[in-house]
């Protein structure tokens, strides 16, 4: 398989919680993002986000579409809560960190993404990372 056909099965292949064409493994990246946004929960006696596959399928709908458009957006974000299928949901985005940890902080040192991290109505959370975007939902009553 040459190099170029590599990277376009990359970033078009579904790999558990993520796609992304980084050199770091996307569902690695995916897998740290959301155990340090539950440790970071934890840390302020808030319950753990459960993993939910429909929210993880919204999430890399929302970053594929975000890496076509080359922008991070919010674009369609109530048809992504109507699909969810619970009332409530919170979005964050990011683009071009290198590491899940600096993915986190980025989020963690912006007000929104970090009231959105630590919404206590949340319960499920969905990542999903296309070509360095990274779209984090979590849904919940």
């Amino acid at each position: 398989m040459n190099l170029a056909f590599a990277r376009m099965f990359l970033a078009f292949s579904i790999s558990g919680f993520a796609v992304t064409v980084a050199a770091n493994n996307g569902a690695d990246y995916s897998q740290r993002l959301a155990a340090l946004v539950n440790q970071y929960r934890t840390s302020h006696g808030l319950p753990d986000l459960v993993v939910d596959t429909t929210i993880v399928g919204l999430a890399h709908e929302h970053s594929a579409a975000m890496a076509r458009a080359g922008q991070l957006n919010h674009d369609d974000f109530p048809s992504r809560v109507r699909r969810s299928g619970l009332p409530m949901c919170v979005e964050n985005v990011g683009w071009n960190y290198r590491s899940a940890e600096g993915q986190f902080d980025g989020w963690r040192a912006s007000p929104g993404h970090n009231r959105n991290m630590l919404d206590p109505r949340v319960e499920r959370m969905g990542i999903g990372i296309v070509s360095d975007y990274v779209t984090m939902i979590a849904c919940g009553k």
